[in-house]
C-alpha cells in the first residue's frame, strides 16, 4: 500500500485520537486487531514525525511500536 504526501501530511495532523482510529482502519484492513485505547501521546509523536519524514522509521522500529500496542488482540 503507498499512500501520498498529502495524505501524510492529513494522517500527521490529526489529534492523538483521530489518529489512532485511522491507524487502526488501516492495520484491520490488513488483518491486524489494534486495541481501542489511544497509545500515549509520545508514542504518536513519534508516528507523526515519521509520517512528516522527521524520522527514520526502520521497519523493525515500526514493528516493535505495532507489538507493544497488538497485545494479545490479534
Amino acid at each position: 500500500m503507498k499512500i501520498g504526501k498529502e495524505k501524510l501530511g492529513e494522517l500527521s495532523r490529526l489529534n492523538d485520537d483521530e489518529l489512532w482510529k485511522a491507524i487502526r482502519g488501516l492495520a484491520g484492513s490488513h488483518g491486524f486487531k489494534l486495541p481501542e485505547n489511544t497509545p500515549q501521546h509520545e508514542d504518536l509523536e513519534k508516528v507523526r514525525k515519521a509520517l512528516s519524514g522527521d524520522l527514520k522509521l526502520t521497519m523493525s522500529d515500526a514493528l516493535r511500536l505495532m507489538n507493544k500496542y497488538k497485545g494479545d488482540n490479534r
